[in-house]
């Protein structure tokens, strides 16, 4: 049985710098992570995270995605597929493991070992 627990909501911009700027800098979330294009935000029990890419349209490139955290990601992805799922292949970033799926309005989520 899955279980999977929101831990980011990335939301995608073209104006990487004012973004960032506005959430720590205005609304003042503690910046946990920054790297090139990505800024990632301590916003209570869940992070928010910036990152510079272009925005809009469903399914492709949308302006958000949700990502659940998953210890296993190529066994959720597994399993979610079994169910129907249409999910991308696992990408992985030194440690971290990612896939992105599609719910059925063709927004984009993730699962993600990040914790």
């Amino acid at each position: 049985m899955i279980r999977l627990e929101v831990r980011r909501v990335i939301v995608f911009t073209t104006n990487f710098a004012a973004m960032r700027d506005f959430y720590r800098d205005v609304l003042g979330l503690e910046l946990a992570e920054e790297e090139d294009g990505w800024a990632d935000f301590d916003a209570g029990p869940i992070r928010l995270a910036i990152h510079a890419g272009r925005g809009g349209g469903s399914g492709e490139a949308g302006a958000h995605k949700i990502t659940f955290f998953a210890a296993d990601v190529e066994a959720v992805r597994a399993e979610l597929i079994a169910r129907g799922v249409k999910m991308g292949k696992v990408s992985r970033f030194d440690e971290t493991a990612f896939c992105d799926g599609h719910d059925p309005d063709g927004n984009r989520f993730q699962i993600s070992n990040r914790g």
